[in-house]
């Protein structure tokens, strides 16, 4: 069998015009099959069908200068996998308890053998939750976009004057060039 992969991206960009670029984000995320998951000032978290998943990130990359990507694959098989055998081994065991409650005569039997089967019930219903939950989180891919407007370039503050003796003056104070 293939293996189960969820995959979860966060792309920090600098952009000029933050929420243009949430509303392109959102609609990037539309038009690609997926959804809206949250959006805030300046983020926006989208989910992607897994398989749009590379061309999210390359498009989403260049709505602005990418500051940061991260991107990461999670293999959940084995859970899968283990989760599967669980559920199928819990519905073996509440057939054969539903047989041996058809079968009890005495009333504290049949009822020990009912709250049996409504916990049997509960954790077969927890096991295919979470099954569905990862098979949506595989079907589905995340991606967070933080979004910083440029910073403007760093100047040097530091001015290294030509005659030391300006620097008794105060000089670079009075002209804001040193802290």
């Amino acid at each position: 069998p293939s293996k189960l992969l969820i995959y979860t991206a966060n792309l920090t960009l600098a952009v000029f015009e933050v929420r243009k670029v949430l509303d392109d984000v959102e609609a990037l995320g539309n038009e690609l099959g997926g959804y809206l998951l949250q959006r805030g000032e300046r983020l926006v978290t989208v989910r992607i069908p897994a398989p749009r998943f590379k061309d999210a990130i390359d498009r989403i990359a260049k709505l602005g200068d990418v500051l940061r990507q991260d991107v990461q694959a999670q293999d959940v098989t084995d859970q899968m996998f283990d989760l599967e055998v669980r559920i199928k081994n819990a519905r073996a065991v509440r057939d054969r308890l539903e047989k041996l409650l058809a079968n009890a005569h005495a009333v504290k039997d049949a009822l020990e053998v009912e709250r049996e089967l409504a916990r049997l019930g509960e954790e077969i219903e927890r096991l295919e939750g979470q099954k569905k939950r990862l098979s949506e989180l595989v079907a589905f891919s995340t991606i967070t976009v933080p979004l910083q407007p440029p910073h403007p370039p760093q100047v040097g503050t530091k001015v290294v004057l030509p005659f030391p003796w300006l620097g008794t003056l105060g000089l670079p104070q009075l002209m804001r060039l040193e802290r």
